[in-house]
């Protein structure tokens, strides 16, 4: 299944210039990284493109993994979420971008009527600690019974309502996305590869009902060895590859939730947020969060993760093993992740 996003910059006032400096930019990268892999698998050489080596070079130093959103300074939480939400809004209408609230979507939003709010969880940022929260906060558990006794399989099950829940009629949906409180964490979209590579191919996850190194593992092999010997040992460099194809075909696999974009789970251009949290500050803003959505009793309650497989500097060796072309295929495929929640680039 091919990814097709209509992405087209409109005009707009002249005060909004500057601020879409870095839109335009991007765009501009669409277009030399566009341009770079056309050069690549023709053959050429590209060592002397230094724009593209200084490019990918800053792109992928630390320095960069965060988002400018992540420093609030002196600003409330109430301040820094209109700040983000408006700048993704923006991002959405300026780049046109068209999506729909389709069944991928509704399967990850939950759904509290307690509270009236709607979340999209995304795996690899926080997910289970964030369902852990939500049996307490639909009423499935007591608030004085520990979550953390719940198994991975129960939390992961299918407990917890979504929006694709057979419960709910097709007005209640519509009446939810209209009148409740919505929100999303984000995270980086590097770290959250890693952390998704460590988590269920480069270690084994024995708790997981299903087989990655059986079902995903063999399947890199398959693609980037011709041959399979079992998906026990891909490399980091491997899974990138595989997981960002230059066709920009997708297998079932590859559209993993664990490693989806973002932008495709949530549908931030057809839903309108009302609050992004981020990754990077995640005790502080879960506790915000839980405040706003008046679940307050909850702040300082949230789980700690089941294995923290968190990608940081200390892990610099997994970037240090892509190729220049690898980072840009990587940077193409996850650009609107990058756009949308502000994570900062060259």
């Amino acid at each position: 299944m091919a990814r097709h996003y209509n992405i087209r910059l409109r005009g707009g006032p002249r005060s909004s210039t500057t601020r879409w400096g870095k839109a335009l930019m991007w765009v501009i990268i669409i277009f030399v990284v566009s341009t770079y892999l056309v050069i690549s698998n023709a053959g050429s050489e590209h060592h002397r493109l230094p724009f593209l080596q200084w490019l990918i070079g800053d792109f992928f130093d630390d320095s960069s993994d965060t988002s400018q959103y992540a420093q609030t300074g002196n600003m409330t939480w109430e301040q820094t979420q209109k700040i983000r939400v408006n700048h993704m809004e923006r991002a959405c209408k300026g780049l046109n971008l068209n999506q729909t609230i389709d069944a991928v979507v509704r399967k990850h939003i939950l759904v509290d009527t307690r509270h009236k709010v709607l979340m999209c969880f995304v795996p690899k940022v926080a997910c289970t600690s964030w369902k852990r929260i939500w049996f307490w906060l639909a009423g499935l558990l007591e608030e004085d019974e520990n979550v953390m006794g719940l198994t991975r399989s129960e939390v992961h099950g299918k407990f917890l309502p979504t929006l694709s829940s057979v419960k709910f009629v097709e007005q209640q949906r519509k009446e939810f996305l209209l009148t409740y409180k919505k929100f999303l964490f984000a995270r980086h979209p590097l770290h959250r590869l890693i952390s998704a590579y460590r988590d269920k191919l480069e270690h084994v996850d024995k708790e997981s009902n299903f087989d990655f190194h059986k079902h995903v593992g063999q399947e890199v092999e398959s693609m980037m060895r011709g041959k399979v010997s079992g998906g026990h040992n891909i490399t980091f460099q491997e899974f990138i590859r595989w997981v960002t194809p230059p066709n920009g075909t997708w297998t079932t696999a590859q559209q993993n939730e664990h490693w989806r974009p973002i932008v495709e789970l949530c549908a931030p251009c057809a839903i309108q947020y009302d609050a992004v949290g981020l990754y990077e500050n995640l005790q502080h803003e879960a506790n915000e969060t839980l405040y706003w959505i008046g679940a307050g009793e909850l702040a300082e309650r949230f789980p700690p993760p089941d294995r923290a497989f968190h990608a940081s500097k200390q892990h610099q060796k997994y970037k240090n093993s892509l190729t220049s072309q690898d980072k840009l295929q990587f940077l193409r495929t996850y650009l609107l992740d990058f756009l949308l929640f502000g994570y900062n680039m060259p």
